[in-house]
């Protein structure tokens, strides 16, 4: 696998890891070029193709599925959002322990199958173990690595179907008039009314907010465990504009007054210290809310899977609703929202009618 490091305008190292010699010591190959980044990739493809070529098969052929899996995860780190690639991180370190030692040239399927089922987890956890592995062999095969993928056969693990727990018309009154006094009931608010993810409310500024047209653009997301803003949300559907009610923008503009923690970053929700929120701020609104309301327990993303059931049993169509949730196909609105159980005519609605106090 090509590694490209830059040392200086317009030059590159090129290293190609090719495996570990009779001793256990890394082979590698590495050159100096000079040109841009992607006239560097372009050699850095063509040399790492020249290269096991002629290694395939002799020394290459001693790479264990642990060592591919380290150099997977290092070469395809720019590929990926840093939340991505710490989950595949965690991944390859568990895939590791129990089939890290068999050789990449000779795997096979009853042999890795047998050991991701001894695996100590939930069955959606190796499900997600197994489609790692699966797109690092891939990436294995068009490396020139591996000839054909040894495991394409491999049984993916059936994980239940779950419902989607969503709250219903006067539970979602309930919740939000609970909510209200708390320090972050806003936030609770747009959850609900939008359908975005907690880490899009979190990473939203106050250039976002249009109060002339009553939108807002989803433009990044915030990490709520290491309080980071990310320049890109989760991913390319994730861009979108949301429509405001009335009520919402309201008391966006009223938050937007009396708002007094200052930020480098001009965000709508910081903390005290100008940094995005942590999620278990917001948390603890939401279960003293859920408490308040004598409502049962229900997740912070709960309330988006309530915004997509609304809208899908309101007659929108799927590929509506999954472009106002983000999602990057419908396929996946369709897998989590298809119940769609709960009545109503809109979301706006829900929260203006009248009737919602009855």
């Amino acid at each position: 696998m090509a590694q490209i490091r830059r040392r200086g305008p317009n030059k590159y190292a090129i290293i190609i890891y090719l495996g570990r010699d009779d001793t256990g010591k890394k082979l590698c190959h590495s050159e100096t070029f000079y040109g841009s980044r992607p006239q560097a990739k372009l050699r850095a493809d063509e040399l790492e193709l020249s290269l096991k070529k002629k290694y395939t098969g002799s020394k290459a052929g001693k790479m264990t599925l642990g060592e591919y899996l380290d150099q997977w995860l290092i070469v395809t780190k720019e590929t990926y959002d840093e939340g991505t690639w710490a989950k595949n991180a965690w991944h390859v370190r568990r895939l590791k322990e129990c089939v890290g030692d068999f050789s990449l040239h000779k795997l096979s399927i009853p042999e890795v199958q047998q050991a991701l089922q001894g695996l100590n987890n939930s069955p959606r956890t190796k499900r997600d173990f197994f489609d790692t592995l699966r797109t690092a062999v891939r990436q294995a095969v068009v490396w020139g690595l591996l000839s054909n993928n040894p495991l394409e056969g491999l049984r993916r693990p059936k994980v239940p179907r779950k419902e989607a727990i969503v709250l219903g018309r006067k539970e979602l009154y309930q919740l939000l008039e609970a909510a209200k006094g708390y320090r972050h009931y806003l936030v609770i608010r747009l959850l609900a009314v939008s359908g975005i993810r907690l880490g899009e409310v979190l990473g939203l500024k106050w250039e976002d907010v249009d109060f002339d047209k009553s939108t807002f653009k989803i433009q990044r997301s915030a990490n709520c465990r290491k309080r980071i803003l990310k320049d890109e949300p989760k991913n390319f559907s994730s861009r979108r504009t949301i429509q405001l009610d009335d009520e919402t923008l309201k008391e966006l503009a009223r938050h937007k007054q009396v708002e007094r923690c200052t930020n480098p970053d001009n965000l709508v929700f910081p903390a005290l210290d100008g940094r995005p929120m942590k999620e278990s701020a917001v948390r603890k609104t939401m279960n003293r809310a859920l408490k308040k309301a004598g409502l049962e327990h229900i997740k912070l993303h709960g309330l988006r899977h309530t915004a997509g059931s609304i809208k899908l049993d309101a007659g929108e169509g799927l590929a509506t609703v999954s472009a106002f949730l983000g999602h990057s196909s419908t396929a996946t609105t369709a897998a989590i929202y298809a119940h769609a159980i709960r009545g109503g005519v809109s979301i706006a609605n829900y929260l203006e009618s009248d009737s919602l106090s009855d």
